[in-house]
């Protein structure tokens, strides 16, 4: 599900604060009520790709320990629930991109590449159901009872090399459905380190990562013990997941939502600790972060008065004086010198 906001200002720049170059140009005159659907369907996408990897693996880990792991029903579902929209949605999005060329060429890769997955998972569902509905295991039974009672012969001429046959033919088949599902692990291995690089152009789209945010309970199924930390590290490879929640700090504190924005930014202090970003780097992005939003509400208004008088209050939080503490220095710089130069201007005055 996509989370609305207001954050057009952080959307359309990069951290920098010079214009995305991977942005596709379309996005930028589109209608809202079609940008938004376009973006619904990203997330889609997103989540699609992530659910059906997890429950592949998933299945995949209880194949190796278990003789027959794939279970039909359980192939159908993965493929309807998730993969068929991801093989749908690479059609609408990336065969009509408009983004660079390098990002057109890996989007066609995932495209195809994805097909041949979807279509060999098709071929291993129906084996998965020939293999569950035709029981050869009971039939080896029963033609071993009749050869342990020598009573073939009573069997009508041809039937015993039918069995055989048969027999041949549905061993191959199992053969070949592991054989399938080894090859379907390794594109889908690959798949995800090009999906991964895909998603990068994303990192400025407010509404795609506060979606993407606000499902971290499946993420942390996803990536246990690292959850949507590691997500927001493909996305953001330069700064990591750091810089994903001084963006979405921004961006909840813009929409008011005041608690939230407190929670990203303390997630942002977090990760830095734990060794992802050194802290001049993190004040730096809230600095770029800070001075962008101010700029695009500058001018007077109520929101603009809103947004700063909220900005004040979560800059006072004590935990968050990590993220300020360049920029109350530079403040403070500047009113000192603002001070020596009315004292100056005094002391002139009274010669």
């Amino acid at each position: 599900m996509i989370v609305a906001d207001g954050s057009e200002g952080l959307r359309k720049r990069s951290a920098s604060g010079a214009a995305s170059p991977d942005r596709p140009q379309q996005d930028d005159i589109l209608p809202a009520h079609v940008l938004r659907l376009r973006d619904q369907e990203r997330v889609d996408l997103i989540m699609s790709f992530y659910r059906g990897l997890r429950d592949f693996r998933v299945i995949s880990r209880r194949s190796h320990a278990v003789t027959h792991g794939f279970h039909y029903d359980e192939m159908d579902h993965i493929i309807e629930s998730y993969f068929r929209q991801v093989k749908d949605s690479c059609h609408r999005l990336f065969r009509q991109s408009k983004r660079s060329e390098t990002d057109r060429l890996l989007q066609a890769v995932f495209d195809v590449y994805f097909g041949i997955l979807f279509h060999i998972l098709l071929k291993a569902k129906e084996n998965l159901r020939l293999r569950e509905n035709y029981n050869i295991q009971r039939l080896e039974r029963l033609v071993g009872q009749i050869r342990a009672m020598r009573r073939l012969s009573e069997l009508p001429p041809g039937v015993v090399e039918v069995f055989n046959r048969l027999v041949v033919g549905l061993r191959r088949d199992s053969k070949e459905l592991a054989g399938e599902m080894a090859g379907a692990r390794y594109i889908l291995g690959q798949l995800e380190r090009i999906f991964n690089r895909i998603i990068q152009v994303y990192g400025d789209n407010a509404r795609i990562i506060r979606s993407l945010y606000c499902q971290r309970d499946l993420f942390e199924s996803v990536f246990p013990g690292q959850g949507v930390d590691r997500l927001f590290s493909q996305i953001y490879r330069s700064n990591g997941p750091a810089e994903a929640y001084v963006f979405l700090g921004f961006d909840f504190l813009r929409s008011g939502h005041d608690a939230h924005a407190q929670e990203a930014f303390s997630r942002a202090i977090r990760v830095t600790r734990q060794g992802h970003l050194p802290p001049k780097r993190l004040r730096e992005l809230y600095n770029q972060y800070r001075d962008r939003m101010l700029a695009s509400l500058s001018g007077p208004g109520d929101a603009a008065l809103a947004f700063r008088l909220r900005l004040r209050e979560i800059e006072d939080l004590p935990l968050l004086r990590i993220l300020v503490r360049d920029h109350l220095a530079k403040a403070r710089g500047r009113a000192a010198l603002r001070d020596s130069a009315k004292a100056a201007t005094r002391r002139s005055q009274s010669l």
